[in-house]
This record gives structure tokens, sequence and C-alpha cells, in this order.
């Protein structure tokens, strides 16, 4: 139906075209803090209003990976400028001298051969995240209070296991990820202002519900 004029609409070129038209319908901007931004002070909580500031510190350092309406570098509109693409090393893992991650998930080197662009993604997008748990590329840290910490020691130390190593001394690890100070208050404040970035009415709207239910 949507490819009328095409004698084989079930193409490989017409899937991809469908999926990409289909992803930028997924639009998620009714969060509280979507509200909050419009003018409705009710929207935020006063611990959500304190996690903001922190989240926008220059102590913690969330927003410059963090940034934009998506709270991702790898935002992309119709007037953004041709760049490279944002791949950041958060020192999560340092399995050698080199920074390697594990075999099941190395980062960009897997398709680079660059040893310096281990461990290095693209960054996720934080709209609804408190709904994504596990977290981190591989679900490996199973909170947010978790992911703050992580942030918050300069990256995981891995004492002991196949995983063994320390990301903090990551040689690839962002420039941005290192360690500051935060009370178990500010920690909450925080996660309060990750909740305050669930759309409710978009993840329970029908149109994006699952159209072959169990």
């Amino acid at each position: 139906a949507a490819f009328p004029s095409h004698g084989d609409p079930a193409s490989f070129g017409n899937f991809v075209l469908a999926l990409a038209s289909s992803q930028r319908a997924l639009v998620s901007a009714d969060a509280p803090y979507d509200r909050y931004l419009r003018g409705d002070d009710a929207a935020l909580s006063p611990a959500a209003r304190r996690g903001e500031a922190l989240f926008f510190s220059e102590r913690t350092e969330c927003y410059h990976c963090h940034a934009g309406p998506t709270f991702t570098t790898a935002f992309r509109s119709a007037r953004t400028q041709t760049a490279p693409r944002a791949f950041e090393n958060n020192g999560l893992y340092s399995l050698d001298a080199t920074g390697r991650y594990p075999a099941e998930s190395p980062g960009l080197s897997e398709f680079t051969a660059n040893p310096q662009d281990h461990g290095r993604m693209r960054v996720p997008t934080l709209r609804n995240v408190a709904l994504t748990a596990p977290y981190m590329h591989d679900g490996s840290i199973a909170t947010l209070e978790a992911v703050i910490d992580h942030y918050a020691n300069g990256g995981t130390n891995h004492a002991d296991g196949p995983n063994r190593g320390d990301g903090r001394s990551n040689p690839n690890k962002s420039t941005l990820v290192r360690p500051f100070a935060i009370t178990a208050d500010e920690r909450a404040d925080l996660v309060a202002f990750l909740q305050s970035l669930t759309d409710e009415r978009f993840v329970s709207d029908p149109a994006w519900s699952d159209p072959w239910p169990r």
C-alpha cells in the first residue's frame, strides 16, 4: 500500500525506506521534563529540578554527551551539518594495555581495526531511560543508581572474572569521564531527573504496540 507504483513493493530498498520513515515517526516529546520546558512548573518535582542542575553541571559532565532534544550526540536534523559520527569510550572495561573490550562487543574497533577505537560506542538517548534497564551496551549495569556510580568513579574496575581490568584507566576513555563527588541525596535527585524523561503517552501509544499480541 505504501509503494503502489512498484511492481515488487516487498523489496529490500523499500523495506529500508519504510523502516526509516517509521523510525522518524517515533517522536517522544511529552515527558514531564518537556512539559516543564513548555512552562508547566508543576510538571517537575523539586528533586528532579535539583537533578537537572546536576545533569547540566560541569561537575558531572552528563550533558556534554547526552545533549540536544534526544539527549545524545547521535541526534541529527535536516539542518545538521555533515560531521564525523561521535563515538565514545566510557571506561566500562579495559582488558589489556590497548583498552580492549570483551570480544562479543568490542566497539568501533570491530569495523576500523584501530586499537584506539576499542570500546568506543555511539551515545544512546536518555529519553524513556528509566524503562530500559539493564544499562550500558551489554546490559552489565542493573540500575540508574549504579550507572551514576560508574561515572562518579570515572569508570568501572573489574577486580576479577573474565573481564578483569580497570576501565577507569582505559587509554581510549573519553576525557569527559572522570571521577566526581556525589552524595546519596544528589544521586537520588539525578535519578528523579532521568525519570522525568519518561513519556507515558508515547510508550503507551497503541500505534506503536505489538501488532501481533500473544
